[in-house]
Formats: structure tokens, C-alpha cells, sequence
């Protein structure tokens, strides 16, 4: 993954964490108000004031609005956008020039590129397609992530320090339209947590992401990380009691899991997502833009709130034959005992982003911590959800609850 600082260093890793589907709240009604645990988090974590906070989220809220409105409008010379928390607006790349007076008519600041989307991600696409390589030295070999980049409007390439993978010489053509960045080792995976709600599976402990249902039928699932279970068995939740059985888990390529509940009796699910104060009703699924503030729950770092930094980003975990695609990086602390659990954002009601999968980790006093503990923005990582519920919705008929 980006930047595994090397000063006692570990690399970015999949890690745990809970949320949703262990027992729900005593009284699901007494749900803590959006603001407890959200200006409380971003004030620590942001450096907000409260009134700071508020600020930000009305300003994001808009400018989520707008991203939605100007993608379709502009069409196939919208070439991404992103929110800057700085000054609360939301910058869309164009690459008509006579289509930046609509943006700005808007109420968003234009900026007139050389790339459009297309390109870019034609550009993205050759290194997807060469990671599909099943052989011990694939072109993609050496290389920690890569993502289209909107701010740079280029293609970020991350590369582990000492490595020349193959499929760099291959984009040299496109010259600046890819950015090469360098991280000290390639990221690894990791599935253990301690203490807290968590679920169980095969030896391996990992945290609940969000509870879905099949309005049809009625029966309830849940969605966790794909690295944390395997197809087919069984899932305890905290106590060990007997949750469910694992329907589908992938990982790599996608890192995405459905565990569909079988212990009724025990178990209760609504839409629920665990925060430090108590429980927060999470509504639909969303895939927010870059700049968006979003918040998680982890057993090991609790609740803590970043900003979305890039998104479809392509991972590649050590010691894995595949890259895992898709996925969002965002500024949270994660650390082992963060994996599988959600990741939620304010817009203005709580919705589901994703499920945390990885993050870049150093190595202080003998304990894997997320890259503020060293004085540096975290890089953390989450599969969305939306992208889950695309592949479970027509198999399965499930929805969040």
C-alpha cells in the first residue's frame, strides 16, 4: 500500500474490526443523536471546533449534491472531482473548456485538464489487466497500489522502494500522465483482534460490518471482510455463540464476505453500527467522493474520523497472487482489529461506505499503530459496500437494513 514508513516499520496491513452484527442495542431506539459521537471524533481527529465541525459537514453535504449533479451533466467531459474541507468547495475537472462556466454557474470551482476520465482509466485498466497475470513474476510484481487521481489527473503508481516492476516501463509512453510514488515494503495481511464485539470464524477473529436483509423472505446476513472467513463456515459472534454460516467470501481481488444468520434466537439485527457512546442507525449505501469526511469503528482503535483520499484504488497485499480492486483509501486510523467493520460517512444521515480492509502500519514499542503515531497521515483502506451489495443484491435479494 502508500507510504510504510520504515523506522520500525511493518507493512500495510488487513486488519480487524467490529460493527453491526453482534447483539443489537437494548433499546434501538435510544440510538445516540448523528452529532455525539460524530463532533466529538472530528474534533479530535480533524482539529475541529464544534462549530467547525458542523460547518464542514453542511458544506460537504452540498457539495455531494453537486458532484452528483455535475457528473451527469457534464457528461464524458467530467473528469473527476474532489471536496477540499480547506475551504468547502468542490473542485470538478473538465476537459472542455467551455463547459467550466457550468461548474462554476454551480456553485463548484472548474479546473480544464488535459485527460479526461477515459483516458485515465484506460491507463488504470492496463495495469489491472497485467495484474491478472497468474505467474510468480507477474509485470505488476513490485508495485504496492495504484488509482486514478483526480487532483494530480494522472494515474498514481505506488512502487516498493528497491523494485522496477515490469509494467513501468510499459507506461512510460504515457509520460506524466502516471505519477510513480515509492513506499518502503509492500502491504501484508493480518486477521486478529482482541477484546470488544467481534466475530469468529476458523480461528481467526474479525469485526461485523452491516447487517443486510432479504425483504422477501426475511432473512438477515451480514457483510464482513472477505479475508476474515471462508465460503462455507461457520461464524460464532462474541461469547462464541453460533451466528451463521458463511454463504460466499472473496478475497483477493475483491475483499467482501455474506454470513447468513442462522441463530435467530440469539442473535438481533437491525441497522445498527457500534460507536463509542453506543449505536448509530446507518441508512443506504453510498460511494462518496474524494475530500468527504467519514468516520469507523474498530475494537482496536474504537471510533476515529478521516477524510476519503482516493478512491478504486488497486492494492496489491503481500504474499497474495492477485491485487484486491475497488478499494477507498481514507485518512481513519485502522490497526490490527479494525478489519471487516464499518466505515460510515454523514450526508446529512448516517449511510454505509464500507468495509475496512487494510492499512498502512509502523512498528512502536512492539505494537502494529496507524502512521499517526509517528506524526503522519494515515492510509487506511475499506471495500465499499455499494460495490458489495451489486454482486449479493441479484444473488441473494439482500439490502442493508
Amino acid at each position: 500500500m502508500h507510504a510504510l514508513l520504515r523506522l520500525a516499520v511493518v507493512g500495510a496491513s488487513i486488519t480487524a474490526l467490529t460493527a453491526g452484527a453482534t447483539a443489537a442495542p437494548r433499546a434501538a431506539t435510544a440510538a445516540p443523536s448523528p452529532d455525539a459521537g460524530l463532533i466529538s471524533a472530528m474534533r479530535r481527529d480533524l482539529g475541529l471546533t464544534e462549530a467547525q465541525s458542523v460547518s464542514l459537514r453542511e458544506k460537504q453535504d452540498a457539495a455531494i449534491t453537486l458532484n452528483e449533479d455535475l457528473t451527469n451533466q457534464l457528461g464524458d467531459t467530467f473528469a473527476g472531482s474532489w471536496f477540499d474541507p480547506a475551504d468547502g468547495v468542490l473542485t470538478v475537472n473538465v476537459s472542455d473548456p467551455a463547459r467550466a462556466p457550468e461548474v462554476e454557474q454551480a456553485g463548484g470551482r472548474a479546473r480544464v485538464v488535459t485527460r479526461t476520465s477515459a483516458e485515465l482509466d484506460a491507463i488504470k485498466g492496463e495495469l489491472d489487466a497485467a495484474s491478472e497475470q497468474r505467474k510468480a513474476l507477474s509485470a505488476t510484481a513490485g508495485l504496492a497500489s495504484w488509482h486514478v487521481d483526480p487532483k494530480t489527473n494522472s494515474v498514481v503508481v505506488t512502487v516498493v522502494d528497491g523494485q522496477h516492476p515490469v509494467v513501468l516501463d510499459a507506461l512510460a509512453r504515457h509520460g506524466d500522465a502516471v505519477t510513480v510514488e515509492h513506499v518502503a515494503q509492500a502491504p501484508s495481511t493480518t486477521k486478529w483482534m482482541n477484546g470488544g464485539e467481534r466475530i469468529s470464524s476458523g480461528g481467526s477473529l474479525c469485526s461485523a460490518g452491516f447487517n443486510a436483509v432479504n425483504p422477501g423472505t426475511g432473512k438477515t446476513f451480514l457483510l464482513t471482510a472477505g479475508h476474515c472467513v471462508s465460503p462455507g463456515a461457520n461464524v460464532a459472534g462474541e461469547g462464541g455463540h453460533h451466528f451463521g454460516t458463511v454463504l460466499e467470501s472473496f478475497f483477493p481481488h475483491w475483499d467482501h464476505a455474506l454470513i447468513e444468520a442462522e441463530n435467530t434466537a440469539y442473535w438481533q439485527q437491525g441497522p445498527y453500527v457500534q460507536t463509542n457512546d453506543g449505536y448509530l442507525t446507518v441508512g443506504p449505501a453510498q460511494d462518496l467522493p474524494v475530500g468527504t469526511a467519514m468516520c469507523k469503528y474498530g475494537i482496536t482503535t474504537l471510533w476515529s474520523c478521516g477524510a476519503i483520499t482516493a478512491k478504486d484504488e488497486t492494492v496489491q497485499y503481500q504474499g497474495k497472487p492477485e491485487p484486491v480492486r475497488y478499494l477507498t483509501r481514507n485518512t481513519a486510523c485502522a490497526e490490527p482489529g479494525d478489519s471487516g467493520g464499518a466505515n460510515v460517512a454523514y450526508t446529512p444521515a448516517w449511510t454505509a461506505e464500507g468495509m475496512t480492509s487494510g492499512a498502512s502500519l509502523v512498528e512502536v514499542d512492539g505494537q502494529k499503530r496507524c502512521l499517526a503515531a509517528v506524526g503522519e497521515q494515515n492510509r487506511s483502506w475499506y471495500y465499499p459496500v455499494a460495490k458489495a451489495l451489486e454482486w449479493y443484491g441479484p444473488r441473494f435479494g439482500v439490502t442493508l437494513m
